[in-house]
C-alpha cells in the first residue's frame, strides 16, 4: 500500500499525460484485453515506485538449449560463469529471471524455501553445483534418483515457479511487478502462486520479504478477489487506451452491494474484468442458447473481445451494472421482462444521467422510476379488469388461475403485471374483449419507451416475457415458469441449431430475442476473400504479362514459372485450364488452394487491377449447380 498519491507520465499509446495513482493495494492486479497497454503502464509505474523489481514475460530466456546451437552457439551449455554474475544481475534489472539461480546461490535462506516448496509440490530435489567456475542448477527425481539440468531440461512450469518464488521471497525490493505470472502454469499452480503471493504482499519492511506485489494478468485464476480492498486494487485497461479505471472511494451502501457480489465472482464471472464489453444474461441456459445462435450466425462474441456471463437472476442486475460503471466498461445486458418489475433494475438506473437525459428528450420526464410507475398503474388497471371478469375463458381464465396461485406471494402484483405483459405480447387479441384497445396500446407504447430508454444503456429487455417464451420447443407453463422446462427447451433448440436446418430462418424463429442478440457485441467471420482477391489479382496481372512476353509458352511452362517464383503464388493458385486461341489472347481457369475450393475464370480482358472477377465454388461446379 502506498502512503501518498503517485503521479507519473503515461507513455504511448496513451497521449503523454500525467496520471495520478491515489492508492495501491498490497496485492494489485492490472487486467484488460491484449494490446491495452498494461505492460507499458507497469514500466512507467516502476519508475515512480521506489526500489521496484520487474519480471517480464521473457523471464525464462536463456534457461533452455539454443534452438540452433550450431549457428548461434549455446552460451550456457557449461552453466553460469562466475565472472558473468554481474551481467546476469543487470539482465535481471530489465525483466529477465536468469538471475534467480544467482540469488539462490548467494542466499541460502531463500534457497531453503524454494527447494522445500518445489520438492513438496513436484517430488524432486533442487541442487546448485559448481564445475570449473560454472554454476550448474540441477534437479533430482526423488522416485528414481535421476538427475538432470534444472535450467535446460526441466519443464517450463517448474522453472516458472522457481523464478517467481525466488523473487517473491527476495527481500531486496519494496515492490515486485510480474508480467503474466500465469505463463506456463497449470490453473492449480496459478492458484497456488497467488496463495504464496498473499503471504508476502504488504508494506515493505527492511529485512523481511514483505513487499507490494503487482500482477499483470490475463488469467481469472490469478485475479483472486476476496475483499473489497482486493476489488479496489484492480486496475482495468481498455482497448481504446483510455487511462486505466479503478474503484475509488465508495459510499457505505455502494460498498455493501459490491462486497456481497465478491463471493459470487467465480472463475467464469471474472472474465468481465478482461473484456471492454462484457455481456450479462440471467442464467447459464440463456448463455448457452445465445452462444449457439451466434455460432449459427457465424458471429463470434470472443473475437469482439467480449464474453457471456450469467449473473444468476434479475436481482443481481444492480450490482453488475454498478461494477461495470465503476470500471468504465460498456457492458451489455439481456434480461427477461421480470427484471423490470421483480429485480432492482429501476433503482440502479434511477439516477443514471444518460437515461434521464434521454427520457427528457422524449418529453417523458427525468425520473426513470416515475415513468416506470406510470406503466405500473396502467398494468394494475389491466390486472384489476382481468380479475373482475366472471366466467372467463381462454387466456383470461388462464391468467385468473395463475393470479389465484399468488395469494401468499409478497410480490403478487409485480408478477401479475409481468404475466399480463407476456400474454399481451403472445396473444394480444385474446385480451381485447376484457381490456380496451386503447389501454393495451397505451401499455405497449409505454413498454416500448422503457425498452428504448434501457437500450441507451445497452440493456435489452425481452418485452414478450422470459427467454423461454421465444423458444418454439418450450412446452412448460406460460406464467409460472419452470427452470426444468426451460433447460429442456434450450437443449432442444441447441440440438436443432447444430443441424443447420434453421440457419436461414433464425430471425423468424426467435423474433425479438434474435433482434436483441444481433445487437450484442460480436464480429463476423474472418474475411479471407478480400485478402485472397489481392493475391489472385496479382496472379492474373502476372499471367497477362507472361502471355504477352512469352508468346510460345503453354500451360506447363506458365505453371512451372509460378511454381518457382519467389512470390509463392504457385502454392496458392493452380492453373487448372489454359487456352491461347490467338496471339496475346488467352482463357484460363484458376483453382484456389484451401477448403473453399474456389475456381476463377479469367482472360486477357479481365481487369485485374479493379479485381473484376468472380469466385465460384468448385463443389457447385462439380454438382452442376453453377
Amino acid at each position: 500500500m502506498i502512503d501518498q498519491p503517485i503521479t507519473f507520465v503515461l507513455p504511448k499509446p496513451w497521449a503523454e499525460q500525467p496520471f495520478t495513482l491515489e492508492r495501491l493495494g498490497d496485492l494489485s492486479f492490472l487486467v484488460g484485453p491484449n494490446g491495452s497497454g498494461k505492460s507499458r503502464f507497469a514500466n512507467s509505474l516502476r519508475g515512480a515506485l521506489p526500489n521496484t523489481r520487474l519480471l517480464g514475460t521473457d523471464r525464462l530466456e536463456g534457461m533452455s538449449r539454443s534452438a540452433m546451437p550450431n549457428f548461434f552457439g549455446d552460451h550456457f551449455a557449461g552453466g553460469y560463469q562466475k565472472n558473468q554474475f554481474s551481467h546476469f544481475r543487470q539482465a535481471g534489472s530489465t525483466g529477465s529471471g536468469i538471475d534467480a539461480f544467482i540469488i539462490l546461490e548467494e542466499r541460502p535462506d531463500i534457497r531453503v524455501i524454494v527447494e522445500a516448496t518445489l520438492s513438496s509440490l513436484f517430488n524432486r530435489d533442487i541442487t546448485l553445483e559448481w564445475d570449473s567456475g560454472n554454476l550448474i542448477p540441477k534437479a533430482r527425481l526423488a522416485r528414481t534418483g535421476d538427475a538432470y539440468r534444472m535450467d535446460r531440461e526441466e519443464c517450463h512450469g517448474i522453472r516458472e515457479l522457481l523464478v517467481l518464488l525466488t523473487h517473491l521471497h527476495n527481500d531486496e525490493h519494496a515492490f515486485l511487478i510480474i508480467d503474466e505470472p500465469e505463463l506456463n502454469l497449470h490453473p492449480q499452480f496459478q492458484s497456488f502462486f497467488i496463495q504464496e503471493a498473499r503471504k508476502i504482499a504488504g508494506p515493505h519492511v527492511t529485512g523481511t520479504s514483505r513487499k507490494g506485489v503487482l500482477l499483470i494478468t490475463h488469467s481469472p485464476f490469478i485475479l483472486d478477489l476476496r475483499t473489497m480492498d482486493d476489488m479496489q486494487s484492480v486496475f482495468c485497461f481498455s482497448a481504446d487506451h483510455s487511462p486505466p479505471r479503478f474503484i475509488g472511494a465508495l459510499q457505505e451502501a455502494e460498498s455493501d452491494r459490491l462486497v456481497s457480489l465478491i463471493p459470487r465472482l467465480n472463475v467464469h464471472h471474472k472474465q468481465l474484468f478482461f473484456a471492454d464489453n462484457p455481456i450479462f444474461v440471467e442464467g447459464v441456459s440463456d448463455a448457452q442458447l445465445i452462444e449457439a445462435i451466434q455460432e449459427r450466425r457465424k458471429a463470434s462474441i470472443t473475437a469482439a473481445g467480449s464474453c457471456l456471463i450469467d449473473v444468476g437472476g434479475c436481482e443481481e442486475v444492480t450490482k453488475y451494472v454498478e461494477l461495470c460503471r465503476h470500471y468504465g466498461k460498456e457492458a451489455y445486458f439481456l434480461f427477461d421482462l421480470d427484471s423490470l418489475f421483480l429485480g432492482s433494475l429501476r433503482q440502479c438506473l434511477r439516477e443514471d444521467g444518460s437515461i434521464a437525459e434521454f427520457l427528457a428528450g422524449l418529453g417523458l420526464g427525468t425520473d426513470f422510476a416515475i415513468y416506470c410507475g406510470a406503466l405500473d398503474r396502467e398494468l394494475t388497471t389491466a390486472v384489476r379488469a382481468i380479475e373482475s371478469i366472471a366466467n372467463a375463458q381462454g387466456a383470461v381464465a388462464a391468467l385468473q388461475t395463475y393470479f389465484g396461485t399468488l395469494l401468499q406471494d409478497t410480490k403478487k402484483l409485480a408478477r401479475q403485471r409481468v404475466a399480463v405483459l407476456a400474454e399481451m405480447a403472445g396473444n394480444r387479441n385474446a385480451l381485447l374483449p376484457v381490456l380496451t384497445d386503447q389501454l393495451i396500446a397505451n401499455i405497449e407504447g409505454r413498454l416500448r419507451q422503457v425498452q428504448a430508454a434501457l437500450q441507451k444503456k445497452h440493456i435489452f429487455l425481452l418485452g414478450g416475457g422470459a427467454l423461454e417464451h421465444y423458444l418454439p420447443s418450450y412446452t412448460g407453463e406460460r406464467y409460472a415458469l419452470n427452470d426444468r422446462a426451460k433447460k429442456k427447451a434450450v437443449a432442444a433448440e441447441i440440438a436443432l441449431l447444430a443441424t443447420g436446418t434453421v440457419d436461414h430462418g433464425l430471425a423468424e424463429r426467435y423474433g425479438e430475442l434474435f433482434k436483441c442478440i444481433e445487437m450484442l457485441p460480436a464480429k463476423p467471420p474472418v474475411d479471407t476473400e478480400s485478402v485472397l482477391r489481392r493475391y489472385v489479382s496479382s496472379y492474373i496481372h502476372d499471367l497477362q504479362g507472361l502471355v504477352v512476353s512469352k508468346p510460345n509458352w503453354g500451360k506447363e511452362q506458365i505453371a512451372t514459372h509460378f511454381n518457382s517464383s519467389q512470390t509463392g503464388l504457385g502454392k496458392l493458385i493452380t492453373l487448372s485450364e489454359f487456352e491461347r486461341p490467338r496471339k496475346s489472347e488467352f482463357r484460363a481457369v484458376l483453382k484456389i488452394a484451401g477448403p473453399q475450393g474456389y475456381l476463377v475464370e479469367v482472360s486477357h480482358e479481365t481487369n485485374a487491377g479493379m479485381r473484376r472477377f468472380a469466385f465460384r465454388s468448385e463443389a457447385a461446379v462439380v454438382h452442376g449447380d453453377a
